[in-house]
């Protein structure tokens, strides 16, 4: 029997690479700003930062916590003056989503699991959920898939993602 203060939290996750070339669209000015180029992860926090976007003033930035939603057609924020010029972020670790597509997986044991094939957020938050890799095949071709909780994350380095999949990380990935 349920309450009626029962409710149930969904979260809505997607994969970075589904937002690419997705319009961005200001609800107060009723016009597109440009469209998603990439996405800045800080990698600190394994939380994304950031839109960038290309357009007819060429490439800006929306910090994510501006997105209003992301809709199946657009990602929509309140206003195009959100809408800043690319700029160094002093001190945040940050680099783009795209450029850890490919980087090896190594576990705590020091074996290659995989590479990454993507990153799952929630579209809410923006916060990564998930590491979405790919082990096995031949030149991109057959092989297969795994997806590994943002807990699991222990580094994010220029040449690979480490991640500690004990036991006891595991347990604490069951969210």
């Amino acid at each position: 029997m349920s309450s009626a203060y029962e409710y149930e939290i969904k979260v809505k996750r997607m994969k970075a690479s589904g937002l690419k070339n997705r319009p961005i669209v200001s609800l107060n000015g009723g016009v597109k700003v440009g469209d998603v180029s990439d996405l800045t992860l800080d990698s600190t926090n394994v939380q994304l930062s950031a839109i960038l976007l290309t357009g007819h003033e060429g490439n800006s930035v929306v910090p994510y916590p501006a997105v209003r939603h992301i809709g199946p057609d657009a990602v929509t924020i309140d206003d195009s003056r959100i809408v800043q010029a690319p700029a160094n972020h002093g001190g945040i670790e940050e680099r783009r989503t795209s450029s850890l597509n490919g980087l090896a997986v190594l576990d705590e044991k020091g074996t290659v699991i995989g590479s990454v094939d993507d990153l799952e957020f929630d579209e809410e938050s923006g916060r990564v959920t998930a590491l979405l890799i790919h082990h096995g095949g031949v030149m991109g071709i057959g092989g297969s898939h795994q997806k590994i909780a943002a807990s699991a994350i222990r580094g994010i380095g220029p040449e690979m993602v480490t991640v500690d999949l004990t036991p006891v990380a595991s347990l604490a990935n069951l969210n």
